[in-house]
C-alpha cells in the first residue's frame, strides 16, 4: 500500500501545480469548478500603482506617479487542456500579453510532459520567466529586462519532476508578421535545470538558459539594399520614468545572435539566493559587395571591395551582464517554490515582511582597442585619428552598476507594499556628465 500511496501522492502534488493558479499571480477570487471536477474557468486582474523620486547629475529624470501596469486575465481548464488570456492597460495603453493554450499529454510519478501554443515568454531567463507580480524587486534587473527576450510567439515542449527541469522551443521574430521584407526570423530557445535538493524547506538548483536568433526584420535603405538592426535597451530599474537612452544600443547588419545565461537558486523558509549571468553575442551580414558597387563614381569612391571593407568595418558584438538578489523573510509562514516554472514564488502570506537586496552589472560597451570617441561629433574614431575613414565598429550603450536595497509588506495574497532605494553608477561616452543615480520607489500592488 505504501507502495502505491507515494507515487500517488507525488503525482497529485505536481498535477495540483498545473491547475489555473500556475499562470495566474493569486488565487482568482472569481472562479468556477464544475461538479465533476473536470472543468475549471476563472476571472482575474492586478495593478501596480508606483511614485518614485530621482536624483541625477546632470540629466533630470521625471519623478512622479505612475500607473505602471493594469491587467485583466481569464483561464479555463478542461481535462489535460489549459487555455490562457492576459492583456494589460497600464500607462493608459492596450497591450497584449499571456495568450496561449497548453496540453498536459502526459502525467506520471516520474514526471510531467506538456505542449504549449502562443504567445507568451521564451524559456531562456530565470528573471523574465517571473510574474512581476511575484518578482521581490519593482523590476527586474537591467540585465534581464537589456540582454533576455520577453514574449514571443512560437511553441515548446516541456518536461519537469522534482529534480529536473527542460522547457524549450522555437519562436517567431515579429508576432504580427510586420516587417518590411522579408520572412520575420526566428529563435530557437530553451531553459535546462538541476535541482539536487528539492523538498517542503530546501532548494537548490542551477542550470541555464540558451537562446539562438536569426534576426531577418529590418528595412529598405538606399539602392534596394535591406539592413537589419537589433536594438538593445533597459530602463534605469523603473516604470515612472521609462527612458532607456543611458543604457541603450543599435546593432545595424545584426544577422545572428547567441545567448546563454547560467543560473542559481537557493531557498529556505526564511532565506532565498539567486542569480545570473548573461553572455550575448551578435554575428552581423552585410551586402558588401552591392553597396560596394553603389559608391562608384563618386568623388571619393573606394576604387576595391577590400579597400571599402577596410573603410567600412563590420565585426560581430559581445555584451554581457549579471545580478545576484537576496531576501530574507521577517515575518510570514515561509518561501515557496515552483516546481512547474523552476521558480521562485511570491511572497503572499498575511503580514508577511521580507528585506531583498539586488546587485546587477549591465555591459551594452564594446569598444575596439585603441578607438578614440569625440563628444563634439558623437563618433568614435580608429586609432585616435580624427579623419572620415576608416570608420569605427565601436558600440558604446552603457556600463551601469546598480545596487538596490528593499522592503516588502504583504496584508495578504492580494494586497502588498514594496518601498526600494536604489543607487547606481553609469559609465557612457555619450552622457560623460551622468554618472550617479539615487532613486526612491514604492509601490502599492493588488491582484485578484
Amino acid at each position: 500500500m505504501k507502495h502505491i500511496l507515494l507515487p500517488a501522492m507525488l503525482v497529485a502534488s505536481m498535477c495540483a501545480a498545473t491547475t489555473v493558479k500556475a499562470q495566474e499571480d493569486v488565487n482568482p477570487l472569481l472562479k468556477y469548478i464544475s461538479k465533476e471536477n473536470n472543468f475549471e474557468a476563472s476571472v482575474g486582474g492586478r495593478m501596480f500603482a508606483d511614485v518614485a523620486y530621482f536624483h541625477s547629475e546632470w540629466t533630470p529624470m521625471n519623478s512622479g506617479a505612475a500607473i505602471t501596469d493594469a491587467r485583466v486575465h481569464a483561464a479555463l481548464k478542461y481535462g489535460k487542456w489549459y487555455l490562457y488570456a492576459d492583456f494589460g492597460f497600464g500607462f493608459g495603453e492596450f497591450s497584449q500579453k499571456n495568450l496561449f493554450v497548453r496540453y498536459n499529454f502526459k502525467e506520471s510519478a516520474k514526471g510531467i510532459h506538456s505542449v504549449k501554443a502562443g504567445y507568451y515568454n521564451e524559456p531562456s531567463s530565470m528573471s523574465m520567466m517571473t510574474s512581476s507580480y511575484n518578482y521581490h524587486f519593482i523590476t527586474r534587473p537591467t540585465t534581464a529586462q537589456a540582454l533576455a527576450p520577453g514574449r514571443a510567439l512560437g511553441a515548446t515542449y516541456k518536461f519537469y519532476n522534482q529534480h529536473f527541469f527542460a522547457d524549450q522551443g522555437i519562436f517567431a521574430q515579429l508576432k504580427y508578421n510586420n516587417q518590411k521584407e522579408g520572412y520575420q526570423g526566428l529563435s530557437l530557445s530553451g531553459r535546462w535545470l538541476w535541482k539536487p535538493v528539492n523538498d517542503n524547506q530546501v532548494t537548490f538548483q542551477f542550470g541555464a538558459g540558451a537562446r539562438y536568433e536569426r534576426i531577418n526584420a529590418g528595412e529598405v535603405i538606399k539602392d534596394g539594399v535591406y539592413q537589419t538592426n537589433m536594438h538593445i535597451a533597459s530602463n534605469m530599474q523603473t516604470y515612472v520614468d521609462k527612458t532607456t537612452e543611458f543604457l541603450s544600443c543599435d546593432l545595424p547588419w545584426a544577422k545572428n545572435a547567441f545567448t546563454i545565461s547560467p543560473e542559481f537558486l537557493v531557498k529556505t523558509d526564511r532565506f532565498f539566493g539567486r542569480g545570473e549571468f548573461t553572455w550575448k553575442k551578435v554575428w552581423k551580414e552585410r551586402p558588401d559587395g552591392v553597396m560596394f558597387e553603389s559608391q562608384l563614381g563618386g568623388q571619393q569612391s573606394w576604387q576595391t571591395l577590400v579597400s571599402w571593407q577596410n573603410g567600412n568595418p563590420l565585426r560581430p558584438t559581445t555584451l554581457n551582464g549579471a545580478y545576484v538578489e537576496l531576501g530574507y523573510l521577517i515575518c510570514g509562514k515561509a518561501y515557496t517554490y515552483d516546481d512547474e516554472y523552476g521558480l521562485l514564488k511570491g511572497m503572499g502570506d498575511k503580514n508577511s515582511l521580507e528585506v531583498v537586496a539586488r546587485y546587477s552589472y549591465t555591459n551594452l560597451t564594446d569598444i575596439t582597442n585603441g578607438d578614440m570617441f569625440l563628444i563634439g561629433n558623437h563618433k568614435f574614431y580608429p586609432n585616435g585619428l580624427i579623419v572620415d575613414y576608416p570608420a569605427s565598429s565601436s558600440i558604446d550603450g552603457g556600463t551601469l552598476h546598480a545596487v538596490t536595497l528593499g522592503l516588502n509588506y504583504s496584508f495578504n495574497q492580494y494586497i502588498k507594499l514594496m518601498a526600494e532605494y536604489q543607487y547606481s553608477n553609469l559609465s557612457n561616452v555619450y552622457f560623460p556628465n551622468d554618472q550617479n543615480f539615487n532613486q526612491l520607489q514604492l509601490r502599492v500592488a493588488f491582484a485578484f
